[in-house]
């Protein structure tokens, strides 16, 4: 992937450098990367459906248009929860003395904090409702992806109702934030690794669930058996002519094993031996 990524790139360079020309302006490196990665080597992974900033999604649709030209009829899904962006963010920063200076950061965020931030480039002020109809999330759902900004001093909640955001100002950090309602909000930090962390946790559960009834047939017939012997025995049996196949580690095995201990359909016993659940 990484040679037609270079090419997409070259590409994009290349109309970008005829359009920068005619305008008499510097041509934008392009700033779009992407793991790609097909369908059918690796498994499905759950999508966070939720609509980009406007210029976040011009930048996605010129590169997806650039692969299905190079790639045509293959297409490119993007994964909206999987990634990181990088941005460039001025922030309050206290000194020691008191005295309140804005400074550069740089960010490496997931996309959603990305979106939700960019909308502040647009207007100083959101509400969470207008936040929700603009990404397609419900509210509670943007209101602790903001808590994230808050923390960082980006923007500031703003006391009362409707929740809303403003971008943060000296005014803001020298007026202090004695609202209860700021407080709680802003100790909601998030990152955006915990969402990836789930999804790639729930995608590999579901697929464990395939074997469960090879497991739970296995159990039923020889009582009680080692992890080892477990993993063995699905490699064994379900694999070659099969349409399912068996390329978990016993790591992964493991931990689905005690997804169902905690089901109560599987109990281990000290000598780590798993058994059907007794009732």
């Amino acid at each position: 992937s990484k040679r037609v990524i270079s090419n997409i790139h070259n590409r994009i360079k290349e109309k970008q450098r005829t359009i920068a020309v005619a305008d008499g302006r510097e041509p934008a490196n392009p700033i779009v990367d992407a793991a790609i990665v097909s369908h059918i080597f690796w498994p499905a992974l759950q999508n966070q459906q939720f609509k980009h900033h406007a210029r976040i999604q011009t930048e996605l649709d010129q590169f997806s248009t650039e692969y299905g030209q190079l790639k045509n009829p293959r297409r490119l899904v993007w994964m909206n929860q999987l990634g990181n962006v990088q941005l460039e963010l001025d922030v309050l920063e206290e000194k020691l003395d008191g005295t309140v200076t804005i400074e550069t950061r740089e960010f490496s965020v997931a996309p959603l904090l990305a979106t939700l931030i960019s909308h502040f480039e647009d207007k100083d002020q959101w509400t969470a409702e207008d936040l929700s109809n603009e990404t397609g999330l419900a509210e509670h759902i943007v209101q602790k992806r903001m808590g994230y900004w808050i923390n960082n001093r980006v923007v500031k909640l703003l006391p009362g109702q409707p929740v809303t955001y403003e971008v943060a100002t000296r005014d803001h950090l020298l007026q202090g934030d004695n609202d209860p309602d700021s407080t709680a909000a802003s100790m909601m930090d998030y990152d955006g690794s915990e969402d990836q962390a789930v999804c790639v946790f729930t995608q590999e559960e579901e697929e464990m669930e395939v074997f469960e009834s090879y497991i739970m047939g296995m159990l039923t017939n020889m009582g009680q058996l080692p992890l080892s012997r477990i993993h063995n025995t699905l490699k064994m049996y379900v694999s070659g002519g099969s349409d399912i196949k068996y390329s978990k580690t016993p790591q992964q095995l493991s931990m689905f094993l005690q997804h169902l201990c905690k089901q109560e359909k599987l109990e281990c016993g000290p000598d780590g031996m798993y058994k059907l659940f007794k009732k």
